[in-house]
């Protein structure tokens, strides 16, 4: 996802506004009668637009002799185990099915609620775009909103007007995050983008508008290179043989992107934004490919992905970012020169604990955590590297790819692989991380680096 941000900034983003309408239940530990234990394997999705209606087939392995799934914001129909009727057992929005193999397939039929543009919540027909992120599945479709769980989904959808197109993946392929499935229905026009040298084809996908066409050129125009850059450095991209952008209209919020892999979402404002569709084709590899093992590992998503961004667009040739995240965002950030502006509020982007925080009410998720974040990679790149640096990246993806993991972990990485400047990475751990206060010669560290 592209960071929160105000209208008079370039950067791609969601608005803030959208964290208070996203959530489907209080609280920061969503669905916690789940058990951990539990594990969905596959989900397969059957949504009929017109009628507000799904199947979803869950194969999964139980816990505790029961399936658990979050279904707060849906009306369940009818449940099935193995083929076989079961009872309708929900508790405060959550089903509860006696399962007692090693692995079941679980059918429900459900309606869902239409939800309105400014809810960011679910399926909204007036925007013709779906959005569950963080935790808000359960007003699609059955699921474990558990950032642990990831899973690989396939999908069909149905019952959407003659003359729109809807964008889905028939299959990502391999597991992600519960929020990553996603739809886009709208009078749509595919750009073939090439394919990168691995074989992944790339499109785009664009709405009408004035000079559409040389709009999405514009944004795209180095895609197919920076997706093959993290292909032939980071590693294979895990969600299948094609990926692509597909622009989106929010409304009046139309900013930003949300990782929808394989064809993520850009907002109409930045679809012509060559950071904006890097930034959300890098989340095939951060976000979505190694998943988050806790809230407070956000900015191994966000913080990384801002890094590889700027990064892979830099040695393809494409615009460097540096002068501009520093200048636009981070001074305000570190000067607290905006300070009614939610998204540049400084904070530590790196809490000690693990899903304690609410996050979407917390400064975590907000445009520090990935200025930040980018800051302390570019620093490790001018220590040890930028060669190098992208080298271990490329070992912790390899590692943890379709499974989550922290932003601890990717430290003691680095520490591992250059273990003459541990105690150097541990300071810049400490200066951009860990400490609430940037760093005094924060402006000069981050815009000056070794390409």
């Amino acid at each position: 996802m592209l960071p929160p941000r105000t209208k008079a900034l370039r950067s791609p983003a969601l608005l803030l506004a959208l964290a208070a309408a996203c959530t489907a239940k209080d609280g920061p530990a969503p669905s916690p009668d789940i058990p951990a234990t539990q594990d969905i394997q596959t989900t397969d999705l059957a949504l009929d637009l017109a009628a507000l209606s799904g199947t979803a087939t869950v194969v999964v392995r139980p816990a505790a002799g029961a399936v658990t799934l979050d279904v707060a914001g849906l009306t369940v129909t009818r449940v099935t185990v193995d083929g076989e009727d079961a009872a309708l057992d929900i508790v405060d929005g959550t089903l509860s099915v006696p399962a007692d193999a090693d692995t079941v397939s679980v059918a429900v039929d459900y309606t869902f609620p239409a939800r309105g543009p400014a809810m960011f919540d679910g399926w909204m027909p007036a925007l013709g775009v779906s959005f569950v992120w963080p935790y808000a599945c359960s007003n699609l479709f059955p699921c474990n909103p558990s950032l642990e769980d990831g899973l690989v989904f396939t999908m069909s959808v149905s019952g959407v007007d003659e003359g729109l197109t809807a964008i889905y993946p028939s299959s990502t392929h391999g597991d992600g995050p519960t929020y990553m499935a996603a739809v886009a229905v709208g009078d749509y026009t595919r750009l073939d983008l090439g394919s990168t040298s691995a074989g992944t084809a790339l499109y785009a996908w664009y709405l009408p508008g004035t000079n559409a066409a040389a709009r999405a050129a514009r944004g795209t125009a180095h895609l197919v290179a920076a997706f093959d850059y993290f292909e032939q450095t980071y590693g294979a991209y895990n969600f299948g043989p094609e990926a692509g952008t597909i622009e989106v209209d929010w409304g009046s919020d139309s900013w930003g992107g949300m990782e929808h892999h394989p064809y993520f979402h850009v907002g109409t404002f930045d679809f012509d934004d060559e950071e904006a569709q890097v930034h959300e084709a890098g989340h095939g590899w951060f976000g979505d490919g190694v998943r988050l093992a806790c809230w407070e590992d956000f900015v191994l998503s966000e913080g990384t992905t801002t890094y590889i961004a700027a990064r892979a667009l830099e040695q393809v040739d494409g615009p460097s970012e540096w002068a501009y995240y520093v200048d636009d965002f981070l001074v305000p950030i570190c000067e607290g020169t905006q300070p009614n502006d939610p998204t540049l509020v400084n904070t530590i982007v790196l809490p000690d604990t693990c899903n304690e925080i609410d996050f979407e009410n917390d400064a975590v998720w907000s445009l520090t955590t990935y200025m930040k974040g980018a800051c302390f990679y570019e620093d490790v790149g001018d220590l040890i590297g930028p060669d190098e640096l992208d080298l271990v990246i490329a070992e912790f993806y390899a590692a943890h790819v379709g499974t989550a993991a922290r932003m601890e972990d990717m430290i003691t990485l680095l520490k591992a692989r250059a273990p003459s400047h541990a105690d150097a990475i541990d300071a810049l751990v400490s200066d951009w991380l860990l400490s609430y206060a940037c760093p005094e010669d924060y402006v000069e560290r981050c815009r000056s680096h070794t390409p």
